[in-house]
């Protein structure tokens, strides 16, 4: 999302709002979120209100891409339980019994589902009120808000749900919530299977709803460029609609094919899943050049290391700078990671030419006043050219996954591509000898191309690890990769 919607104030995504109880509705609320849906602008202001709710530090902007998951990934130094910094030593100990952490497992889970609650008020409404819409938005409204819904409960089942290869249908898992109600009573915990039913026929009639998606029929260099199109040639086909603009940063089309081939992949559904992937991986623009490409060393040597023409779905964070200076950027920066640690996970004897790693691309150490070693600091998300500045665009789901996720699936010769626009030794292309081996490599590539981004943890979910070797020995138990409910929900499971 970019500055075409961006003047959106965030109280428009907290039209629903919690008090004690799960996902109370106050009744002026009620009242005022009715009279948004008199206008077609009203639903592209609900929905907008989405997804800055999803890009907040709660969910996106930090909690769910570089804190929670990357801490249970042990991707960050753990200091000591006695620190200032312990909440990163229990996160990464599994320790969810802490005042910190129970807290922060509530912020996150009432996140996503008040903006689920957000959606489902679109979707309540839309269908009443059609001839409200004008050049395809009601399909592309509609189609966004059923993706988004399946999008996020899959990411709760991720979280708080079962390891994958360990269900059985009949299990509990999440609540799948398709209305806006505040009765808690009816918000309960439904079956595994129900779960993944409900995600895909969501998915599936997002897919049919977007099927003439502007991304579908402009490059992405186009939609980017709507001031004028900077520096694009103006006599080329544009939408007319500046609400058509920034697909990348909305749930478009093959944000939805991409989320097809993650849900498939963590049930087991191999063929589906390569099928998906496939969809994403070939998608060419009407002169024939690939909708999306994977990062190259020249956007690494930009500092551009989340790859913006990899970016299939992000989210825009007005807060990112606030948020991560902290995190990332100044000298009492919490996260970081030892160089010899860091070193073996990328591999650095073997691939020395690593796009990502070279350079201080992606680390960089640096001295700290009064101290009396350097400090590893984090670079993915520093503005290019810029130490003190984030970058605001931050990746859901980028091209790259889709390669693994085909690599995973039986096209092994993909992974060479992946290899070579990373610059990493050949070498390692034979080495996909059987599944195992296969799993073996993608742990290690998982781990340097996702790094602060989230993924990670899922990967060793996915598997169900019993140890994790990096960085160092630790032990998992089967119970630590299903997070425990919020208190506060408990009562409703």
């Amino acid at each position: 999302m970019k500055n075409i919607y961006l003047y959106l104030l965030i109280p428009v995504a907290l039209i629903f709002t919690s008090c004690n109880k799960w996902l109370d509705i106050q009744p002026e609320l009620e009242m005022r979120q009715t009279a948004m849906f008199e206008s077609e602008q009203g639903f592209k202001d609900v929905l907008t209100g989405a997804y800055i709710r999803m890009a907040t530090p709660e969910l996106y902007g930090l909690n769910t891409t570089m804190k929670l998951p990357e801490m249970m990934a042990q991707n960050w130094t753990i200091p000591s339980e006695n620190s200032s910094q312990a909440e990163i030593y229990y996160i990464s100990n599994f320790d969810f019994t802490q005042t910190s952490t129970k807290d922060l497992l509530e912020k996150v889970w009432l996140q996503y589902y008040q903006t689920i609650i957000n959606i489902n008020s679109i979707l309540e409404h839309i269908d009443a009120k059609k001839d409200l819409f004008a050049n395809g938005n009601y399909e592309l409204i509609k189609g966004e808000a059923l993706g988004l819904r399946a999008f996020l409960h899959f990411e709760i089942l991720r979280y708080w749900g079962p390891i994958p290869s360990k269900v059985k249908a009949g299990d509990k898992a999440i609540p799948y919530v398709k209305m806006v109600t505040k009765n808690p009573q009816e918000l309960l915990a439904v079956s595994y299977q129900e779960v993944i039913d409900n995600i895909l026929t969501d998915l599936n009639n997002a897919e049919q709803l977007l099927a003439n998606d502007p991304i579908l029929t402009y490059s992405n260099a186009i939609l980017n460029s709507p001031d004028n199109l900077q520096g694009v040639n103006q006599d080329l086909p544009h939408p007319e609609d500046e609400f058509h603009y920034f697909r990348q940063a909305r749930f478009n089309y093959y944000a939805v094919k991409a989320t097809k081939a993650r849900y498939y992949l963590w049930i087991g559904k191999k063929t589906e899943a390569l099928e998906n992937a496939l969809v994403v991986i070939d998608a060419q623009d009407n002169d024939a050049k690939s909708k999306f490409t994977l990062g190259s060393d020249a956007e690494a040597n930009n500092g551009q290391l989340t790859f913006p023409t990899e970016q299939i779905f992000a989210v825009n964070s007005t807060l990112a700078t606030q948020t991560l200076t902290p995190v990332f950027f100044n000298y009492s920066t919490a996260y970081t990671q030892s160089e010899t640690s860091l070193k073996t996970a990328f591999e650095t004897t073997l691939h020395s030419s690593d796009i990502r790693y070279r350079n201080n691309r992606l680390w960089e150490s640096r001295v700290v006043p009064l101290a009396s070693a350097a400090f590893n600091y984090f670079k993915k998300y520093n503005e290019s050219g810029s130490t003190v500045t984030a970058i605001t665009d931050i990746p859901l789901i980028r091209l790259v996954e889709m390669y693994f996720i085909a690599t995973e699936c039986g096209r092994e010769d993909l992974f060479k591509v992946y290899r070579l626009s990373r610059v990493l030794d050949a070498s390692i292309d034979g080495t996909l000898t059987d599944a195992d081996a296969v799993k073996e490599r993608l742990e290690k590539e998982y781990r340097k191309e996702f790094y602060g981004e989230g993924q990670m943890f899922f990967f060793y979910k996915r598997y169900a690890y019993g140890t994790l070797s990096w960085p160092v020995a630790k032990e998992v138990t089967e119970a630590s990769y299903k997070l425990p409910f919020p208190e506060s929900q408990m009562t409703f499971e």
